[in-house]
């Protein structure tokens, strides 16, 4: 039987578009394109059809269904501009396959693909629709499948509905009766309303007994014995029986469109040629590598795609303008050995070879194990798997051959490996961090470079082994999962050595980067100490007044309820209490912070009460009940630093995260009370005085800023006597400093003048003048930002001191909001980038001067603080040696960095 596949292009492309946000070239946006091609060839090595077609949507405007009501899809948000953009090279790539794209004015895509579906089944081919859309089930027959998007299980990509049991499965009803099933719940992605207050499990409950609208309304005074249907949803259905028809009308798939079918129309076949161009202006060298394109093929143009698709060879990489490029690795697909290594004369077996190895290795650690590939066998050492019949190898013995091992790694996060115990004569690349660097890819994912730079597709964990408990997954399968990730870590080498050269950051990796691995990986280990019973006081102390602020809440309101229900919470503000509401969701009303700070600024205190509610309930649940959980049998807590966590270059903290501690509010000064040092040590915070502050006055070359600094008056206080044009004579006040200060950084972080005005809580207009005096009294400022925004139209990216990129998807839109924000970001990026770049360079010197010593220990970086653990008797010797180190290590030209140094027993005292 032949088979034709079906695209409902909408849901794939909306897909692809938010699975590759980063993707782009310097003139345009590529994400939504390569993840469309992606699929796309997914799909025809998955069912290999001998028919495809594609179907678009038309302009909600000119739908049949608004006719019938008028709000259908009226709650959709507008694409996005950076999709819309990429839409007609989406139908580049289809006419390139030569897929013939269907489009009828006044109906949806779905139409189209049904109508195209039932006209093919008739003519006994097999049909597979591939859709993200749960409406398309109601096709389901004999000769039409149903193909969904990312709903696949056990390794498979797409999740098929193929029989009515199905579909009965995936969403409780029968192909034929699911436009019944929506005229009672309704749509919200579509905007069909449904009944009031029926969602699915109620509905479903209905149907168990009525399977259609009729047969419901001809027994609406028995549905009050089905469980859990009571008064007020039957009223509910009495009084919107015309919307739950109308629902059922809206949800049905036209099916019977005159569509003309011809086979020729259906045939398809990859124009070589023209991909090639495509994929050459796209930048997609791996779609050219992988199938073949720059190789002249020996028959027409038009051709299969079997030939191409399971393609595993190593492809010739191609050489562009005058970048060198060195070949490192040469892989063996076809004869690999795959050895599992789990007791110590197995891996006596393997040392000689090991030990001869001269060229790259790569090394990759997941919780269960660790397989190391070299470029023609793969080793798996098991670690921790559980079960009667598992096999571990000794860790302490696995982490001296390791380490004894003369071999240039490559790995996908080395600080997990080094986390292990294990030190590496030579960590050659990190390729998560090299990815980071040419991408801004912010996700710590070896599948999606893996996937984007070679031939190779490995499945992750959850495709891999789904639900089931690790400590049944066997070494076997284990191994055969992580050395796919390996060989592909391998396999993307050579191609992202080159582009890391071809950007010039290859020197960002390998002098700021590279080293800065060991130092987290020992920051973690060590950890920090916190005072547990400190903790448990401090919960009660906040226990103690949530209540007092609840029973002061439930006064305002007259009555109790749950102040963490938004639903309760809104009713109690917006009916009971007639308060004005703000913003209305599909849910209710909304009880988010905007709107409770506009009801505080009324003079409300039930707003008042609910801030510090939420603040105190957030620190109590986020930190002080949280950190003693978290603890090692020394009391030490051991934070994650990751190193590609921000676009901007700065580390992020997780698990716990404790940069997100509040800095100079009374209760972040009361958490970092209960981090504390050991006895006979004490913590020292040094952290550099208005760093970003200073990055700006170099790189803008501000006069005003320059000398302001060489003479080392204090910027805050200078810029609010020049934003308030105060005389020498007059005194700057508290609170005109506190100004001046907010405005200084906001330049750097792009605040716009209502987002000051809201901070500041002072009339826009007001905040706009702020803004206007700053760079009238600094000049180059205001040059050295349009600079930046202009560099990123020009390139796509922005670039900080030292050469890092960024690249800004919207800098160049049309749509002045998605602009603004994108030069905001650009500008912050320059700014706040080259600064976390001073600190990773600082990092690294401290841990060349500090790595031998036991009387001193780095253990946190926050923003811009480092803080140490150090000996009591030590403390004047450190401070004169880590001084000269953060004021040296980097010089910016024109202004000098300072520091600030302090001494304590608890991080609050040296903060």
């Amino acid at each position: 039987m032949k088979r034709a596949v079906l695209l409902d292009v909408s849901a794939i492309m909306y897909r692809a578009y938010f699975a590759n946000m980063n993707f782009r070239t310097k003139n345009e946006p590529t994400g939504a394109v390569y993840g469309f091609i992606n699929t796309l060839l997914s799909i025809i090595n998955e069912f290999k059809p001998d028919y495809m077609a594609a179907a678009f949507d038309v302009k909600r405007s000119s739908l049949k269904r608004t006719e019938i009501y008028s709000d259908y899809k009226s709650n959709r948000q507008s694409t996005p501009e950076d999709l819309v953009r990429q839409i007609p090279r989406i139908e580049e790539v289809l006419d390139a396959f030569n897929i013939n794209r269907y489009k009828i004015e006044g109906y949806e895509a779905d139409d189209v693909l049904g109508s195209l579906a039932k006209k093919l089944a008739k003519q006994d081919i097999e049909v597979i629709i591939v859709t993200g859309d749960k409406d398309l089930s109601q096709l389901v027959e004999k000769n039409i499948t149903v193909a969904l998007l990312g709903k696949g299980t056990e390794g498979e990509k797409f999740g098929t509905l193929k029989t009515s049991e199905d579909v009965v499965n995936y969403l409780g009803v029968v192909p034929e009766k699911i436009p019944d099933l929506f005229g009672l719940i309704g749509d919200k992605s579509d905007g069909i309303p449904g009944v009031t207050k029926i969602g699915e499990k109620k509905a479903l409950a209905i149907f168990s007994q009525y399977d259609s609208l009729e047969k419901i309304y001809d027994n609406i005074d028995n549905l009050k014995s089905i469980d859990g249907i009571g008064p007020s949803l039957i009223k509910n259905l009495v009084n919107e029986k015309d919307i739950a028809f109308m629902s059922r009308e809206l949800a049905k798939i036209f099916s019977d469109l005159d569509i003309d079918i011809e086979e020729s129309k259906l045939q398809y076949g990859m124009d070589r040629k023209k991909f090639y161009t495509l994929c050459k202006v796209l930048e997609f060298k791996m779609f050219i590598k992988k199938l073949s394109l720059e190789e002249k093929p020996q028959n027409p143009t038009l051709f299969s795609m079997e030939d191409t698709i399971e393609k595993k060879e190593s492809p010739k990489i191609i050489e562009e303008e005058k970048i060198e490029f060195t070949k490192e690795i040469s892989l063996n697909f076809s004869n690999r050995e795959l050895l599992i290594i789990d007791n110590e004369n197995s891996l006596n077996e393997q040392k000689e070879y090991l030990n001869n190895y001269k060229k790259i290795a790569s090394i990759y650690y997941e919780e269960l194990g660790i397989i190391l590939s070299t470029e023609e066998k793969d080793f798996y050492f098991p670690l921790n798997h559980g079960g009667l019949l598992a096999k571990n190898i000794d860790r302490n013995l696995l982490i001296n051959f390791i380490s004894e091992l003369d071999i240039k790694f490559i790995s996908y996060n080395f600080k997990a490996l080094l986390n292990l115990g294990i030190s590496f004569k030579s960590m050659y690349m990190d390729m998560m961090i090299a990815y980071h660097l040419i991408s801004s890819q912010t996700k710590i994912d070896p599948i999606i470079p893996i996937i984007e730079y070679s031939t190779l597709e490995p499945k992750d964990y959850k495709t891999a082994f789904g639900k089931i408990n690790a400590e049944l997954i066997t070494a076997q399968e284990f191994s055969k999962y992580l050395s796919d990730i390996s060989i592909g870590i391998l396999a993307i080498y050579d191609e992202l050595n080159y582009l890391l050269k071809k950007e010039d950051l290859y020197k960002i990796l390998m002098d700021n980067e590279m080293p800065l691995i060991p130092v987290l990986s020992l920051m973690e280990r060590k950890g920090i100490k916190i005072d547990v019973q400190y903790f448990k006081n401090y919960s009660l102390e906040l226990e103690k007044e949530l209540l007092k602020i609840e029973k002061a809440i439930y006064e305002e309101a007259g009555e109790v309820f749950n102040i963490n229900s938004p639903k309760q919470l809104g009713d109690i503000l917006f009916v009971k209490l007639n308060l004005p509401s703000g913003k209305k969701t599909k849910t209710g009303y909304s009880t988010d912070v905007m709107v409770l700070e506009d009801l505080e600024s009324y003079g409300y205190d039930i707003a008042r009460l609910l801030l510090d509610y939420r603040k105190l309930n957030k620190l109590k649940t986020t930190y002080v009940d949280t950190l003693p959980l978290l603890i090692d049998e020394n009391s030490r807590i051991h934070t994650s630093f990751n190193q590609i966590g921000t676009a901007t270059g700065r580390l992020s903290s997780s698990d716990p995260n404790l940069q997100n501690i509040p800095v100079k509010t009374d209760d972040g000064i009361k958490i970092r009370e209960g981090f504390v040092s050991e006895v006979g040590k004490v913590l020292m915070s040094i952290d550099y005085s208005q760093v970003e502050l200073r990055v700006l006055t170099s790189m803008s070359k501000d006069e005003n800023l320059i000398e302001a600094y060489k003479e080392e008056k204090d910027l805050h206080d200078l810029t609010a006597r020049r934003i308030f044009n105060l005389p020498d004579t007059e005194a700057v006040s508290r609170e005109q400093r506190t100004i001046a200060k907010i405005i200084n950084f906001s330049i750097i972080y792009g605040k716009t003048p209502f987002g000051l005005a809201k901070e500041l809580k002072i009339p826009v207009k007001d905040a706009s003048e702020y803004i206007k005096k700053y760079f009238e009294q600094y000049p180059r400022v205001t040059n050295f930002e349009r600079e930046i925004i202009e560099f990123g139209e020009e390139h796509g990216y922005v670039k900080t001191l030292f050469g890092r990129k960024r690249y800004i998807s919207g800098i160049d839109s049309k749509n002045k909001t998605i602009k603004s924000q994108a030069e905001r970001m650009a500008v912050n990026t320059v700014i706040q980038g080259t600064a976390a770049e001073v600190l990773k360079k600082v990092m690294v010197k401290v841990y060349d001067t500090l790595k031998d010593k036991e009387d001193i220990a780095l253990l946190l970086q926050v923003h811009d603080e480092l803080i140490f653990e150090v000996e009591e008797t030590s403390v004047e010797k450190y401070s004169e040696i880590l001084a000269d180190i953060m004021k040296n290590t980097v010089q910016l030209e024109d202004v000098k960095l300072n520091i600030n140094i302090n001494i304590g027993k608890n991080w609050a005292e040296a903060k």
